[in-house]
């Protein structure tokens, strides 16, 4: 069956709803290009075969290399380096993988839509259905006679399944993992309906042959986000986010403002002389436990602890005569 019957009248035209949206006007953008007819696909795909031998060729790549773009072109690296045979090749390839994107978009819209009833942002449908419809593009081996728009549309349908199975979460999760919270979801239905109870970590974790933390983990990331945002009271004066304290942990610039007050204090203290460093030093601890009394300071110099006094008494007021405030230096 051709694209142009299957999509049909229902898709090229958004509803009302949609018409001043973003997605309404993506798809007004979208439906700027044609779809491809069967000859101009089987047009584009001869061209596809050359342009992959040609390059193929020069690379000396292994007869059994998938003609494709992703293993062939993809082979490519700086296409400069090569014949201006083999450029041209690249060129119009480049320029063929763009048309057959171009002219599928619609078809990935038609799909994304068929998915809209389930909760997602049509944005994020199309924005996936486009990423399979890439994927299909780059992996199309027009060598095997197939239409390229029956091999793009379950490209396409799997990445838009993937974006069901993500659901709206902000953080991403890779692909490789939905694919196990999948098979998770799956496995426990199928031993809860034989067991007659919920399974537990320890039998899900036997059958998937994984470890129990590792069930626990996909457990985990099978939850929604929850937004701090959140509100507590009816008014929504208070979030969640205002409940949450961080205890005794560190703001994330404390340790850049420790180093930064360390570099200050050095560059300091580099103004005084070595007994004006040591005895300030010691009255106000610096890189020690506590400070140290006059007394301790005295018997250590063997000096009174009038003498000490003066000193410290010097050396503040050298600070202050460079940079205004003792106060303000050293903190309390």
């Amino acid at each position: 069956m051709r694209t142009t019957e299957r999509l049909g009248p229902s898709p090229t035209t958004p509803n009302d709803g949609e018409r001043d949206s973003l997605v309404g006007l993506y798809f007004r953008d979208a439906s700027r290009y044609e779809l491809l007819t069967d000859e101009a696909e089987r047009r584009l795909s001869r061209k596809l075969t050359l342009c992959y031998r040609i390059i193929s060729t020069e690379l000396a790549l292994p007869e059994a290399t998938p003609q494709t773009f992703r293993e062939v072109v993809g082979s490519l690296g700086d296409a400069c380096a090569f014949s201006s045979r083999c450029r041209r090749a690249f060129h119009l390839a480049t320029a063929c993988r763009r048309k057959l994107i171009q002219s599928n978009l619609r078809l990935a819209v038609h799909i994304a839509r068929r998915y809209g009833q389930h909760g997602i942002p049509m944005s994020d449908l199309i924005q996936d259905a486009n990423v399979g419809l890439i994927k299909a593009v780059e992996r199309f081996d027009p060598t095997k006679g197939f239409r390229f728009s029956t091999y793009a549309y379950w490209w396409i349908s799997e990445e838009v399944k993937r974006c069901l199975q993500r659901g709206t979460r902000l953080v991403h999760t890779p692909e490789n993992v939905v694919d196990e919270i999948r098979q998770l979801q799956k496995l426990s239905l199928r031993l809860h309906q034989s067991l007659g109870r919920t399974p537990s970590q320890t039998e899900l974790a036997r059958e998937m042959e994984a470890s129990p933390s590792r069930i626990g983990e996909l457990r985990a990331l099978a939850t929604r986000e929850l937004s701090t945002d959140v509100p507590l009271v009816e008014d929504g004066s208070v979030t969640l986010g205002d409940s949450l304290d961080a205890g005794d942990q560190m703001a994330p610039d404390h340790p850049m403002s420790d180093r930064d007050r360390r570099r200050t204090l050095t560059s300091m203290l580099s103004e005084l002389s070595d007994r004006e460093k040591d005895i300030l030093s010691r009255r106000y601890g610096l890189g020690l436990p506590e400070p140290e009394t006059l007394q301790v300071i005295s018997d250590d110099l063997g000096i009174s602890r009038e003498r000490v006094r003066q000193i410290e008494k010097t050396a503040l007021k050298k600070l202050q005569n460079r940079y205004d405030s003792p106060e303000d230096a050293f903190g309390a």
